[in-house]
């Protein structure tokens, strides 16, 4: 992920801000609240290197990854947060009592009891690369595997039982950023089988037959809390598609928000929804 490190280190700053701003350094991010009107609501900062930050299921939370750990900060008081785990790409269960992460080196998926017990227990190896979504519905972790240097796919890991197994696998294409419905009966994903990513949604299980979503490029979809809107960056604007389910899926035209200049890197996700589906967690320099 080349785009993470460029944006996060004295050159990726040279490059967007030029040479006296690459003098410098690392630079911190400010966390903040935006609404669907583009309003900003500071939270307070975060260390140079922050990625992808997570809130918990309540809202009160959040979770990030920098320089190689894991680490929880209560939204009121970012300023001491608790390290949990060495690992990256943090993703909290649905009740908050969890963390699922990838190791800080290789591609093995590890989860952890969110208040720090207990040791990280790994749950997927070999390939695994990231976790993406949980469906209490489905009983369902999604995660992304990646085999080569850009072969990304899709998998499953079920917590009761702890199997495995493909859900979305193309072997000459990327498939990433994937999310179940909130009633699981749905997954989104983003893939660039036609030379770029767009955003798709199938039925669960699959049935063969899929809707794409965006209509000019788009990643990183996430459903609102009722299932009726999708949520995606492209080129540094934040979009949404109205979606119906009955009787079958039907995306209307995507519509851009008023929501830019939000840091957001190659690859994984680096903005989050509130609970309630009304505003955004976002970094900005």
């Amino acid at each position: 992920m080349t785009g993470r490190l460029l944006a996060w280190v004295g050159v990726g700053i040279a490059l967007a801000a030029g040479a006296v701003a690459a003098q410098q350094g690392p630079v911190s991010f400010q966390l903040t609240w935006v609404d669907r009107q583009g309003a900003r609501t500071p939270i307070g900062p975060l260390p140079p290197g922050t990625f992808a930050p997570r809130l918990s299921p309540d809202g009160r939370r959040v979770a990030f990854d920098t320089d190689g750990a894991i680490w929880i900060a209560e939204l009121s008081s970012l300023a001491t947060p608790r390290r949990l785990a060495a690992g990256r790409f943090p993703m909290w269960s649905p009740d908050g009592t969890r963390l699922l992460f990838a190791g800080p080196y290789g591609f093995q998926l590890y989860w952890q009891a969110a208040d720090g017990s207990g040791e990280p227990e790994q749950i997927a190896g070999e390939t695994a690369r990231a976790p993406e979504s949980w469906s209490t519905a489905l009983g369902l972790v999604s995660y992304i595997t990646l085999t080569g240097a850009s072969d990304y796919d899709i998998w499953a890991f079920a917590p009761g039982d702890r199997s495995q197994r493909a859900i979305i696998v193309e072997p000459t294409s990327a498939q990433m950023s994937s999310r179940f419905s909130p009633d699981g009966k749905w997954i989104a994903y983003q893939s660039n089988e036609t030379g770029r990513f767009e955003i798709y949604v199938e039925p669960f299980p699959r049935t063969g037959v899929r809707t794409r979503v965006s209509d000019a490029g788009g990643e990183r979809p996430v459903w609102s809390p009722e299932g009726r809107e999708i949520f995606y960056d492209k080129g540094g604007t934040l979009y949404v598609a109205a979606v119906s389910t009955s009787p079958a899926l039907a995306a209307r035209t995507p519509a851009a928000l008023p929501i830019t200049g939000f840091q957001q890197a190659t690859g994984r996700r680096l903005w989050d929804m509130s609970p309630d589906g009304t505003r955004f967690l976002m970094m900005f320099r």
